[in-house]
């Protein structure tokens, strides 16, 4: 069960907690995550999603939640391969307990795979989950909230900073803009 986390810092911003985003990898696949906007989370799958990447994702989510009293979700798993039941589960039970704060959860679903995977959380939440298989549908959805957001995921931008001294399977990044 061994898996690197990298912190990216892209960009100031006025609230500390939404300046970051974290990568979640292990040999099967990873998740991206944070804030692109106040109040905008972003999820990205590339690969497999593996229990242990999956449960480490839920509660990095949990904690960012905790963070906001509403927010809008947008997860890319247009490169999601598979993911193991125990990942999405805890995924699903995040967003049943906190589904209050979701004023908007937006999925891009591109293979069947994917699409399967986004089906199966839209009746394990039994809300409101808007499925897009058009990515262009999706940016254009991101981009009306998080108008910056194609600058913060522009992994070409963050430039890499010495590690700290502590142990930790970690990287820190921060923009050239």
């Amino acid at each position: 069960m061994l898996f690197t986390t990298v912190i990216a810092s892209v960009m100031s911003s006025p609230c500390a907690d939404q300046t970051r985003l974290q990568v979640l990898s292990d040999d099967e696949g990873s998740v991206t995550l944070g804030w692109l906007a106040r109040d905008v989370l972003y999820t990205r799958f590339s690969g497999g999603l593996s229990a242990a990447i999956g449960m480490a994702y839920a509660e990095s989510f949990r904690e960012l939640l905790s963070t906001v009293s509403s927010l809008s979700y947008f997860a890319d798993s247009s490169e999601l391969s598979y993911y193991e039941v125990l990942a999405r589960s805890a995924f699903a039970r995040l967003i049943l307990e906190s589904r209050r704060k979701f004023s908007a959860l937006v999925m891009l679903t591109s293979s069947v795979g994917s699409a399967q995977a986004g089906q199966a959380i839209a009746t394990a939440i039994g809300g409101p989950l808007n499925l897009l298989s058009d990515a262009l549908e999706f940016e254009q959805c991101l981009l009306a909230v998080a108008p910056l957001a194609k600058q913060r995921l522009d992994s070409r931008l963050w430039e890499r900073r010495s590690p700290s001294s502590s142990p930790v399977s970690s990287a820190n990044f921060r923009s050239k803009a």
